[in-house]
């Protein structure tokens, strides 16, 4: 609107301009005078429309200028906020996945339990069901019922006992016998007399073997520590399929009282379930053999 009215009062001017400079042909005097001054007004008017033009020209210059600069700014702030929502979303499914997988781990940890439970369990009836079956065999009293795996040792040893007073040659817990041991890398000993399988096995590794086993697993640990540090003895199950173990020596240490001790690790596999129990082994004088502490 404003534009047109600029245009109107243009052409006015430029009308009145024309008239003023037909009629002021040929005049002198005053009349002439004052076509002049109405000629310079003209001249004066249309100056101040051409202004007035150019500025409402450069307004709109403006305008369309910040148009432009407020779209392009708005832009800006669209792709900004899609980049935020994709950043949460994508959080979102990260957080999902670590979620799930620790579900999942948990998952898997506890069946691996419970299948171990299992198999501690039934490696429990399975020895229980064996001493009462020799007890029986050998007239002697059946362990009572519920016994754990603590004394599943104790058990072994006292058949053997029972098995050796009637000349019996199922073979000592360690040997009966005294035996020397060589000194490898500044550890030595003598172990004298029977060593009870209790002394040298844990209750994770005793409570998954039967009383052979334990004799098994009780013998490698005396083999390895005849050998030092770095020596492991493995073994095979003589009454089980899919049932072996290791003992390995890692460490060595003297006490402060002047005792030997010596860390072991042992290694039960049944049925391809792996169970890794280390324990410790100390020689104090005058005992000449090593025991578990």
């Amino acid at each position: 609107m404003r534009r047109s009215f600029l245009a109107a009062t243009f052409a006015t001017l430029c009308l009145t301009g024309l008239a003023a400079g037909t009629a002021g042909v040929g005049q002198t005097g005053p009349e002439s005078s004052a076509k002049s001054a109405d000629q310079q007004r003209y001249e004066a008017e249309l100056r101040r429309y051409q202004e007035e033009q150019e500025r409402y020209q450069k307004g709109v210059r403006d305008a369309e200028a910040a148009r432009r600069q407020y779209e392009a700014a708005s832009a800006r702030h669209q792709r900004e906020l899609e980049r935020q929502r994709e950043e949460a979303a994508e959080a979102e499914r990260r957080q999902q996945r670590r979620a799930a997988r620790a579900a999942e781990e948990a998952r898997e940890e506890s069946d691996d339990q419970q299948r171990r439970d299992a198999r501690a369990a039934a490696a429990r009836d399975r020895q229980a069901a064996e001493e009462a079956r020799r007890a029986s065999a050998g007239g002697g009293s059946s362990p009572p019922a519920g016994s754990t795996a603590s004394t599943g040792g104790r058990d072994c040893e006292q058949r053997e006992r029972r098995n050796r007073r009637r000349g019996r040659t199922a073979g000592g817990l360690l040997g009966g016998l005294a035996r020397t041991f060589t000194p490898v890398g500044g550890v030595a000993g003598v172990v004298t007399g029977l060593v009870p399988v209790g002394e040298l096995l844990g209750e994770a590794i005793a409570g998954l073997l039967d009383c052979d086993e334990q004799r098994q697993a009780a013998t490698a640990t005396e083999e390895a520590v005849r050998g030092g540090v770095g020596t492991t003895t493995s073994w095979t199950s003589e009454t089980r399929a899919g049932v072996a173990g290791s003992s390995t020596v890692t460490s060595a240490e003297r006490t402060a009282d002047g005792g030997d001790c010596l860390t072991v690790t042992d290694v039960v596999i049944v049925d391809g379930e792996e169970t890794r129990a280390p324990k410790r082994l100390c020689r104090r004088s005058p005992s000449s053999r090593y025991v578990r502490v």
